[in-house]
């Protein structure tokens, strides 16, 4: 009988291990492009600037104003910002600090780049076509235009009160004040309660409490103000950016507004543009004066500091001729 000879196995499949990958070579001397902003590809990562989750439950005490009882004031930081619209520049290379629980008012001629290099400060600018940039903005050493940095994220950190009142109108007064958590992912387990702290916090609250289910638009335009400073304050932001928010409001209204800025300043840094050199001097800490020297140019800071100083003694004479009214 013959016997059968076995049959070895098939070898096994050669592999081949992927090449390394190799970056591709940059020129050093070539045009570097400027980083695009664009949202965090995981929504769910954190920020850059978000702070650690902590494991003790959350404290039982009230938090006014939904300020956090262990927050503290942000620090902006501008350095060498030029802005252009549709290739027009209309600032150049101003760079500025605002102090942390400072209220600074950026004083100057109108248009002069107060209300552009505002909107700077929040990302608002890109919201309109056209809209270019340069420089840095830092909100506690963290550059808001960084490419991981949402536009959304950033202007719920750094607020934005214009100057025409806009409560959302079919809104009531109390919707209104907790409009802003549904855009930044917050909740409360006390609405009742972080409405009328906010509203407290504004200056607002004995004028409205018997009425919080109207709309937001039955209030009159400095009552409007006020609520729309309570809806910023919902949302605890570092920053506070307000833009001549007194200018259409009578002499009343306006005081309660600035005893309510001096009020918030402890807890937030606040920025405001200002026409009223009175206004300036009562509210601000520090002031910095923009001007266009020659028609066509872009705006610049001519100079900032104390607002005592920038009264008494500028360096600069333009600054003390515009602040005693000689021009502008």
């Amino acid at each position: 009988m013959s016997q059968t000879t076995p049959v070895p196995p098939p070898p096994p499949p050669v592999t081949h291990a992927p090449p390394p990958y190799v970056a591709p070579a940059v020129d050093p001397t070539g045009p570097v492009a400027p980083p695009v902003a664009r949202p965090v590809a995981d929504p769910t990562a954190p920020s850059l600037w978000a702070e650690p989750a902590s494991e003790a439950a959350e404290p039982s005490a009230p938090r006014v104003g939904g300020i956090r009882d262990d927050q503290l004031p942000g620090r902006l930081d501008v350095l060498h910002l030029s802005q252009w619209f549709n290739k027009r520049k209309v600032l150049e290379r101003c760079s500025l600090s605002m102090e942390p629980g400072e209220v600074t008012a950026l004083i100057g001629p109108s248009g002069c780049g107060k209300s552009t290099f505002l909107r700077a400060l929040n990302r608002m600018h890109e919201l309109v076509p056209g809209a270019e940039l340069s420089g840095q903005v830092l909100l506690n050493g963290v550059d808001i235009y960084g490419v991981d940095m949402s536009p959304t994220e950033v202007r719920l950190r750094i607020g934005m009160v214009f100057q025409k009142p806009n409560p959302f109108p079919a809104m009531s007064i109390a919707d209104n004040v907790l409009a802003g958590l549904g855009l930044s992912g917050s909740k409360t387990d006390d609405p009742e309660w972080l409405v009328e702290q906010c509203l407290r916090r504004a200056g607002l609250w004995t004028e409205v409490k018997d009425r919080l289910g109207e709309s937001g638009m039955s209030l009159s335009g400095g009552q409007q103000q006020r609520l729309c400073i309570a809806r910023s304050l919902a949302v605890h932001p570092d920053v506070l950016l307000m833009d001549e928010p007194c200018s259409a409001l009578d002499p009343i209204s306006t005081r309660v507004i600035e005893e309510t800025i001096r009020e918030l300043c402890h807890d937030i840094t606040i920025v405001i543009v200002t026409h009223n050199m009175q206004q300036a001097q009562r509210v601000s800490d520090q002031c910095a004066f923009f001007l266009v020297e020659t028609l066509g140019e872009p705006g610049r800071i001519v100079e900032h500091g104390p607002t005592e100083r920038m009264y008494s003694n500028p360096s600069d004479p333009r600054t003390l001729d515009y602040v005693n009214g000689r021009f502008g």
